[in-house]
């Protein structure tokens, strides 16, 4: 009886490598509700770079260089594993969190993930990102992170994105030409002055505070602009 099982484990070890790849299948594990990198994309990201892979013998498909050509793709973040079970390819990646939606002064546009890391504009994404434009000079290169100011947005964006209110009332945030931020609203028509990411998280607190408890009542349209950039307070201009 052993060696029975010793001989169909071993006719097995044998077989495997010589049995041809029928069937690719991809798993894409994403924190947006657009998933930029699919199937079809994989298989023509293979296809494009001469890496056959259906119909081949599973021991002839070089799975390093899979590996090494989907790793350079901008939107996978992590790939956790790529192997054969019997006939049929497996690769499971991470793809990159996006949050931004960046439009500079060029004209171009691209996305930035939550890490800082710049990802090319897809038409894929449907997701309803925080739009950011203005005074953005940094144009998208592959494997780039965010400059100096595009950091500082992207610390005020995280601050957004963690709190319900504040994620449902500013999806917008204009860098002006004295590289200070901007936040557009999505009640009211106002400027709303927040400089720097000093203190964020002071700010967007007092903005709440003048939204709930004193625009709600006033109307949001009752001033022309908000400065939340002064420590405990809000100073308010209004319409002339």
């Amino acid at each position: 009886m052993v060696v029975s099982v010793l001989a169909i484990v071993i006719l097995a070890l044998v077989k495997i490598p010589q049995r041809q790849c029928t069937t690719i299948r991809v798993t894409a594990h994403t924190q947006n509700e657009s998933v930029l990198l699919a199937q079809a994309d994989v298989e023509k990201i293979l296809k494009d770079n001469g890496i056959e892979v259906l119909g081949k013998r599973v021991r002839d498909v070089d799975l390093t260089r899979v590996s090494a050509t989907l790793e350079q793709n901008p939107y996978i973040q992590k790939i956790n594993f790529i192997h054969f079970a019997g006939s049929k390819l497996l690769i499971d990646y991470n793809l990159r969190n996006v949050v931004l939606h960046v439009f500079n002064k060029d004209g171009g546009q691209y996305f930035v993930d939550n890490e800082g890391f710049l990802v090319p504009y897809s038409p894929k994404m449907k997701d309803y990102l925080i739009i950011v434009n203005g005074n953005i000079h940094q144009n998208y290169k592959h494997g780039a992170t965010v400059n100096q100011e595009l950091r500082k947005v992207l610390n005020v964006t995280q601050k957004i994105l963690a709190d319900d209110f504040y994620n449902a009332q500013f999806r917008q945030i204009y860098l002006n030409d004295q590289n200070q931020m901007e936040l557009v609203a999505t009640l009211g028509n106002q400027v709303i002055l927040f400089g720097n990411d000093d203190n964020a998280d002071e700010k967007l607190a007092n903005l709440k505070v003048v939204y709930k408890d004193g625009l709600s009542r006033k109307g949001f349209d009752t001033y022309a602009m908000l400065d939340a950039r002064y420590k405990n307070r809000i100073i308010a201009t209004r319409k002339l």
